[in-house]
Order: C-alpha cells, then sequence, then structure tokens
C-alpha cells in the first residue's frame, strides 16, 4: 500500500509540469499572436492615419489649385476686358484720325474753292478793268471823232458864212471865233474834268484792290498759322498717346511676363502633386507587399510549428 502511495504522488508532478508546459507554451503562442496582431492593427492605423492626412493634404491642394484655376480664369477675363478695352480704344482713335482726315480734305476743298473763286473774282475784276478802259478809248475816241465831226462842220459852216456873209464885219467874226474857242475851252475843260475823274475813279478801284488783296493776304497767314498752330496740337496729342500706348504694351509685356511664370509655377505644383501620387501610390503598393510577405512569413511560421 504504501508503494502504490509514492508511485502514484510521483506520477501527478509530471502530470502537472507537462500540463503547465503545455498551456505556457499555448500563452506564449497566444500572447505573441496577439502582439503580432496589435502591432499589424497599429502599423494599419499608422498606415491609414498617413493615407487619411496624405489625402486630406491633396484635397487641400486640390482646392487651392482650384482657387488658383480660377483666379487665372479671372485675371484672363480681365485681361480680355482691357484687351477689349483698348480694342475699342484703337477704333475710337481710327475714327478720330479718319474724321480729322476728312475735316482736313474739306477745309482743304474749301480752301481750293475760295482760292478758286477769289482768282475767278480777280479775273472778272481784271476783265471788267480791262473792258471799261476799252469803253474808256472807244467814248474817247467817239468823243474825239465827234469833235472832228463837229469841226469839220463848224469849218464847214464858217466858209459857208464866209461866203455867205463876206460882207459881215471883222467884230461879228471875231466874236464868233472868240466864242468858238471859249466852247472849245469849255469842251477841253470837261473832257480834262471827265479824264479826271475817270483816273481818280480808277485810282480809287486800284486802291480798292490793294487793301483786299492785303486782307486776303493778312487772312491767308492767320489761317496759315491757325493750321501750323493745329499741327502742333495734333503732333503733341499724337505723341501723348503714342506714350500712353507704350506704357500699355509695357504693361501688357509685364502682365503676360508675370501670367507664364505662374502658369510654368502651377504647371511645377501639378507634376509635383503628380509626382506625389506616384510616389503615394508606390508607397501604398510596397506596404501591401510588405503585409503580404508578413503574411505569408506567420503563416509558414505557423505552418513550420504545426508540422
Amino acid at each position: 500500500m504504501k508503494k502504490k502511495k509514492k508511485q502514484k504522488r510521483t506520477k501527478k508532478p509530471e502530470l502537472s509540469l507537462h500540463r503547465l508546459a503545455k498551456i505556457t507554451s499555448r500563452s506564449l503562442s497566444k500572447a505573441y499572436e496577439d502582439f503580432k496582431n496589435k502591432q499589424k492593427i497599429n502599423r494599419l492605423k499608422k498606415i491609414k492615419l498617413k493615407k487619411s492626412e496624405e489625402a486630406r493634404r491633396i484635397t487641400k491642394e486640390k482646392k487651392e489649385l482650384k482657387l488658383r484655376e480660377e483666379q487665372i480664369k479671372k485675371d484672363q477675363e480681365e485681361l480680355r476686358i482691357k484687351e477689349e478695352e483698348l480694342r475699342l480704344k484703337d477704333d475710337e482713335l481710327r475714327l478720330r484720325v479718319e474724321e480729322q482726315r476728312l475735316r482736313a480734305e474739306e477745309r482743304k476743298r474749301k480752301d481750293e474753292e475760295e482760292q478758286r473763286q477769289k482768282v475767278e473774282e480777280q479775273r472778272l475784276k481784271d476783265e471788267e478793268q480791262k473792258r471799261n478802259e476799252e469803253e474808256q478809248k472807244l467814248k474817247a475816241e467817239e468823243q474825239r471823232q465827234n469833235e472832228e465831226e463837229q469841226r469839220l462842220k463848224a469849218k464847214e459852216q464858217r466858209q459857208k458864212d464866209q461866203k455867205e456873209k463876206r460882207q459881215k464885219n471883222k467884230e461879228q467874226k471875231l466874236k464868233y471865233l472868240e466864242e468858238q474857242k471859249l466852247k472849245e475851252r469849255e469842251k477841253l475843260r470837261i473832257k480834262d474834268e471827265e479824264l479826271r475823274l475817270k483816273v481818280e475813279e480808277q485810282r480809287l478801284r486800284v486802291e480798292e484792290q490793294r487793301l483786299r488783296a492785303e486782307e486776303r493776304k493778312r487772312k491767308d497767314k492767320e489761317e496759315q498759322r491757325q493750321k501750323v498752330e493745329e499741327q502742333r496740337l495734333k503732333a503733341e496729342e499724337r505723341k501723348r498717346k503714342d506714350e500712353e500706348e507704350l506704357k500699355i504694351k509695357e504693361w501688357e509685356n509685364k502682365f503676360d511676363h508675370k501670367k507664364k511664370l505662374k502658369e510654368e509655377e502651377e504647371i511645377l505644383k501639378v507634376e509635383r502633386l503628380k509626382q506625389k501620387e506616384q510616389e503615394l501610390k508606390n508607397h501604398e503598393e510596397h506596404e501591401v507587399k510588405e503585409e503580404l510577405t508578413s503574411r505569408l512569413e506567420t503563416f509558414e511560421i505557423k505552418q513550420t510549428k504545426k508540422n
């Protein structure tokens, strides 16, 4: 009986150690597996958090890119409006130049018409003066002929009277001759007075023409001075407009340069964003590969342990 008890006591500790070893092995295996699962969960959480942050960053960059695109569209619209304004200014300038050209042509035509009328008036006046001179010559010739006829008639009458009245006394003859002389003198005086009046009238006409010529010359000088002043003002206005256009072109060139730099920056940002997305994609694929490799290794370890 004592021997049996001893054998029983020796068997119980063996069973306890085996069970304890078995339980400890299971606990360690479970603890190791839990630890690996926890590390995997933490790693997945980190990856998910990193992906979430990267997604938020990408979303933010996309929003910023969209805002920049809207700003670029807005700048392009403002540039289009400014170009339209410049086109309207060019049209207005062209219309002004055309209007000035038409005015200049109209003024030139009027000046030519006035000059032609003045030349025509002068020609008519010269013809009238020539005609008047010819009429005066004809009147003088007619007067001379009349006087010659009267003289011949008087001579004939005197000869006739002398033939008929030879018996008249010398006093009557002298008296008649005296009267004739007085008449001749009166006629000469009247003729001289008429000639003097005609000369005076001609002088007044010449003086009037001279005054008109001087007035016309003064008006021409004044018009020429006004034309020179208008040309000077037009030249100054043209110079000012050219300077404004030059400033506008310089501003446009600067704006185009800035716009080009912004576009290049946006292109670089888009390329960088694409590169980051590609890197993120490559990183995710690498992590998935690592995760699969880790699971495969774990599975192989488990299979090895089971075997």
